[in-house]
């Protein structure tokens, strides 16, 4: 406690002088249409499912069976719930109470992913081959197949809680994409100009009568009726998230790592305030003591509850961390604050 005392009174003193972050304020609330559930009672156990699925970021069916051999009651966990509308449909929307699950979830050991959450950029091209090919954008589309694209992403966004973005084209943006440059790359383009943690760049293209084709980061092997390319890309891009998202859990008996993090890029006592509300928003740490200070750094001993590999996919989704370095060999993990 002194020591920390210490730390406080140093920074006031040597530090004189917001930063935004891709934080998920609805990790908590998840809604459930309602055609999938009977009852009331029934809606609030799937709606506990579906937050293990965000919390965790696996499908898997291991995590329930292991809340269920803990005898642990979904029910409990509810905070709140009501009837709600989102874009025209009917929800079940319930808010759990974190303070009270998460400690019951560490102790069985499901692996947790916190509240900063990666942004996942797409860039669709749609070729019906009747006009002009067309790249999707945020605005509404009047164009049916469109429209299902984007209500795809829209409850896979919800579901995975995770943010799928299409990118908001200038009228410069789409002069250039429609332009027949051969030099001109619009991924690269796209890529570099909208923020992202991952990028996936996908043409779809009908190539016959109610036959549609799939290729880019997501493929498919064959030509597809129109209502099989929404499941298939449905489908594909779930088994993106899947692995894009989910923390192998530690075999039983292992600890999780322990490892420096330094914290480089103060400029006041109020950053360092930040950094620390920051850090306690990160599911992967479990407990963190200073082991060093500078004017600009912070080193931190910290241990995880996984592994460095939880703790740096996690940070994908934090624009007030750039991760600069991880060396395995000495286990320390260095960050740049962007205040």
């Amino acid at each position: 406690m002194i020591k920390k005392l210490n730390i406080f009174l140093l920074l006031n003193i040597c530090l004189v002088g917001s930063v935004f972050s891709k934080e998920l304020p609805t990790l908590f609330e998840v809604k459930i249409p309602a055609d999938q559930y009977t009852n009331t009672n029934d809606g609030l156990n799937k709606a506990f499912n579906g937050l293990i699925q965000k919390l965790s970021g696996s499908r898997s069916k291991k995590f329930l069976w292991r809340i269920g051999d803990a005898k642990l009651k979904k029910v409990d966990f509810v905070a709140s719930y009501s009837i709600e509308s989102d874009q025209g449909e009917e929800f079940l929307s319930v808010r759990f109470n974190n303070e009270t699950l998460i400690p019951e979830l560490r102790k069985i050991g499901i692996p947790l992913i916190g509240f900063n959450r990666p942004v996942i950029l797409f860039l669709l091209k749609i070729d019906t081959g009747e006009s002009t090919p067309v790249y999707l954008d945020g605005n509404e589309s009047k164009n049916l197949f469109a429209t299902e694209i984007k209500k795809i992403l829209h409850n896979a966004e919800l579901e995975r809680g995770v943010y799928l973005e299409l990118p908001e084209f200038d009228l410069e943006d789409q002069n250039l994409l429609n332009q027949n440059n051969v030099l001109f790359s619009p991924s690269s383009y796209v890529q570099d100009k909208f923020y992202n943690d991952a990028f996936l760049p996908m043409d779809l293209v009908r190539v016959g009568i109610n036959q549609w084709t799939i290729s880019g980061h997501i493929n498919s092997p064959s030509p597809l009726r129109e209502k099989e390319v929404l499941n298939f890309f449905q489908e594909r891009l779930h088994s993106f998230l899947d692995g894009f998202l989910e923390v192998p859990p530690l075999e039983p008996g292992l600890l999780g790592d322990q490892i420096i993090v330094s914290v480089l890029g103060f400029d006041s006592f109020n950053d360092f305030e930040s950094v620390e509300s920051e850090l306690d928003k990160i599911f992967a740490i479990k407990e963190r003591n200073f082991y060093f200070f500078e004017r600009s750094r912070i080193d931190y001993k910290a241990r995880l509850f996984q592994t460095a590999d939880s703790l740096l996919k996690e940070l994908r989704g934090s624009t007030k961390f750039l991760v600069k370095e991880f060396n395995p060999d000495t286990n320390k993990l260095t960050l740049e604050y962007l205040n």
